[in-house]
């Protein structure tokens, strides 16, 4: 750079005036007090600027200043620096004016900071030791932009040759972030003065752009030197845990960095995105109760919360499941998969390519959400219906949009309509539904799947109505639809986990890449390849099923306050309402008895609603006599409305 020179550069310029909002916890502490790591922000900054030959700050204060110069006292003392404050008294302003405030101290090069930035030294470094045009200012600037914390509120550069070409958050066209680090003098005052006497108000964004018009703002690359905006609760999270892994200095250069202080075990959470940190994990507290019962070898119990089957694998799947152990020393054998998809996928009229195997359906969920939804992009959920559709989409930070159904519990078809928008990407449908019981009929399907998005079909219980009402045939017309599968229930597989997606073979691809390898396991494979062998049993045993079923139907409908909605699942969906019962207490009531139902909270269903899964004949049996018990004991209670 032709003129270009090193200067030794001792004084840097702080400006802490604004109040910082985005950061406020309702403490009114002033963002620059902010501990990070149990020191104020404004304190490290001071340490690190001290590290790099820094002698003197000026620390522009305005929202609780005093309270600021207070608390510095002690942190100037700490890092050797001898601190100046300049009050601005126009803080509520554009932070501009924070630096015309302390124009007096740009009388000689000066670097310059916000109270809110967390540098590595290497940053600093490399800003001083870069040769500057005499009378230009200097930027540190990222080029890594995908490792900027919050691209939404960063600040965009776009450099050219070497310079600033231009500066703004809104900018579309850019190459590097600023990282908000300065090597400033009197030319950038005289710029922002011209902005502040044009319109009556300059922000330091301003007064870049129009000293780099005039091609003397040049742009330093900070190559991998650590940084950190900390101006919201998010990036206070994760400035802390850099500082955890790399230390006060940001800089794992050793390889064996020891933390100064403690790590807190919760702390390990901030590791992890917001949405992942307020996600709550599948309650199973229904499940550990019934094992529990097993366990101590209780048969006089009745488990119809799960909708699972009552019967055990039959003998053929059995001694395949004998069979495949003596395997498990190898990882799944691909042609025992390839088998499993092809008949599968035939029995729809599709190609095995069409048919991608899961760990249990609720993988295939997890799949085509992961596959399919990106943060903050919308997945549009028919309520009520089974959780997981929910849960999932949160844990891959999409948003559910959760549509009520009718009064009459039937799909809303219209409204789900409505919800659709260009930030859809998912639409989970379930047929029969869970908790309702209700089919979903073609003429609606194809309403769905007009708009192109990508439609899931769940019929994890479409074995169970007299008639297959699958929609899987729909597919070869259809690439946006997708059926989910699964071996628990009507296969009385739940415990080996086995289920499956059907769509078109693009969308199977897809899957396939998302999907970990070896994910069904040989023996679960051998079960599910047996069970189809097994067809006349399973046959047999679905019989028997629906004919309890209609048994439960009947008995419990008969009940004073109970109304049964028809459905073609494994289970039955009870309005108890007119009982005075909320759900939870008639749970809790059945519960003495050693029968297991379930309350619907999960499902967006409450306080008056319970599913009874069918079970085997003695246990139909005790739950219909311990209901009529607990209803009879309750029958002066006031009706729910």
């Amino acid at each position: 750079m032709s003129g270009a020179t090193k200067r030794r550069v001792e004084r840097a310029i702080i400006l802490a005036a604004g109040r910082g909002s985005r950061l406020d916890r309702g403490d009114a502490l002033p963002k620059p007090l902010r501990p990070i790591a149990g020191v104020p922000l404004i304190g490290r900054i001071l340490r690190t600027m001290a590290s790099e030959g820094i002698r003197e700050a000026v620390v522009v204060v305005g929202y609780e200043g005093d309270r600021i110069q207070a608390a510095l006292a002690d942190e100037a003392l700490h890092a050797g620096v001898d601190v100046h404050f300049v009050e601005n008294t126009r803080w509520e302003r554009s932070n501009g004016l924070s630096l015309l405030a302390a124009r007096e101290y740009l009388d000689r090069e000066c670097l310059l900071t916000m109270a809110d930035h967390l540098v590595a030294p290497a940053l600093l470094r490399r800003l001083l030791r870069a040769e500057i045009p005499a009378g230009a200012c200097a930027l540190g600037v990222d080029f890594d932009i995908e490792r900027c914390f919050d691209l939404d509120d960063a600040t965009k550069v776009l450099v050219e040759a070497g310079r600033i070409g231009a500066i703004s958050k809104e900018l579309d066209a850019f190459n590097a972030i600023d990282t908000g680090i300065f090597r400033v003098n009197g030319a950038l005052a005289d710029a922002l003065d011209e902005v502040f006497l044009r319109r009556g108000d300059a922000s330091l964004s301003e007064g870049v752009r129009a000293l780099a018009s005039t091609g003397r703002f040049v742009a330093v690359d900070v190559g991998d030197a650590r940084w950190i905006d900390v101006d919201t609760p998010e990036a206070q999270a994760r400035a802390e845990a850099m500082l955890r892994v790399f230390g006060d200095g940001l800089d794992d250069a050793d390889g064996d960095h020891v933390p100064g202080h403690p790590i807190e075990p919760e702390a390990m959470e901030q590791f992890a995105p917001s949405w992942v940190r307020g996600a709550s994990p599948y309650r199973e507290d229904h499940f550990a109760l019934a094992d529990q019962e097993a366990r101590n070898g209780n048969d006089e119990f009745s488990r119809l919360m799960s909708n699972e089957s009552p019967f055990p694998p039959s003998p053929r799947v059995v001694e395949a499941v004998m069979k495949a152990l003596t395997r498990g020393h190898r990882y799944p054998d691909a042609s025992m998969a390839r088998e499993l998809r092809a008949r599968l996928a035939g029995s729809v009229g599709l190609d095995a390519e069409s048919c991608v195997l899961g760990a249990g359906s609720s993988e295939v969920i997890d799949l085509l959400v992961r596959a399919f939804v990106a943060p903050g992009e919308e997945v549009v959920v028919a309520v009520p219906t089974f959780s997981m559709y929910e849960a999932r989409t949160r844990l891959a930070g999409g948003v559910p949009v959760l549509v009520p159904m009718r009064d009459d519990l039937e799909l809303d078809a219209s409204a789900v309509m409505r919800a659709v928008t260009e930030r859809t990407k998912l639409l989970f449908l379930c047929s029969p539904n869970n908790p309702t019981g209700r089919r979903l009929d073609e003429t609606t399907l194809r309403r769905l799947l007009r708009p192109g998005i990508a439609v899931v079909v769940d019929e994890a219980y479409v074995e169970f109505s007299a008639e297959n009402h699958s929609v899987a045939g729909m597919i070869a017309a259809n690439p946006n639809l997708i059926v989910a599968r699964t071996f628990s229930k009507a296969f009385g597989l739940a415990g080996l986990r086995v289920g499956y997606a059907l769509a078109c073979p693009p969308v199977a691809r897809l899957l396939n890449r998302v999907k970990l390898p070896w994910n069904v396991s040989t023996v679960a494979l051998a079960a599910a390849l047996a069970a189809l062998d097994d067809a006349a049993e399973y046959d047999r045993q679905r019989a028997l099923l629906r004919e309890e079923r209609d048994v439960l139907r009947r008995e419990l409908g008969g009940l004073p306050g109970v109304s049964v909605i028809d459905g073609d699942g494994n289970f039955l969906l009870l309005d108890i309402h007119d009982t005075g019962w909320s759900a939870e207490a008639l749970v809790q009531s059945l519960l003495v008895d050693g029968v297991f139902i379930r309350a619907l909270a999960s499902h967006h269903l409450r306080r008056g609603w319970v599913r009874v899964s069918v079970g085997a004949p003695d246990a139909n049996r005790r739950c219909i006599d311990s209901m009529r018990r607990s209803l009879t004991r309750g029958r002066n209670r006031p009706a729910l409305h």
